[in-house]
């Protein structure tokens, strides 16, 4: 995780992983971040794919159909 979170790390993969653990983990959003504008980068063969994430509607809102799923490259 990188970017504007309260405490940036690297975590492990683990299964059923989602956004929401991986906000968890990292202590939610910094103050001035722009969660809403983020996005996940996700390598599909030899293209790289930007999958949007609405991280304060899901954080802040309670938007749970904001949640996305990780897999072992990203997340």
């Amino acid at each position: 995780m990188v970017g504007q979170a309260q405490t940036p790390q690297s975590l492990p993969y683990r299964a059923n992983m989602t956004v929401l653990d991986v906000m968890i983990a990292v202590g939610g959003l910094a103050e001035f971040a722009a969660g809403n504008r983020a996005y996940i980068i996700r390598r599909e063969g030899d293209q790289e794919v930007k999958i949007p994430v609405r991280l304060n509607s899901l954080l802040n809102g309670g938007d749970t159909s904001a949640n996305v799923p990780c897999d072992r490259a990203t997340c």
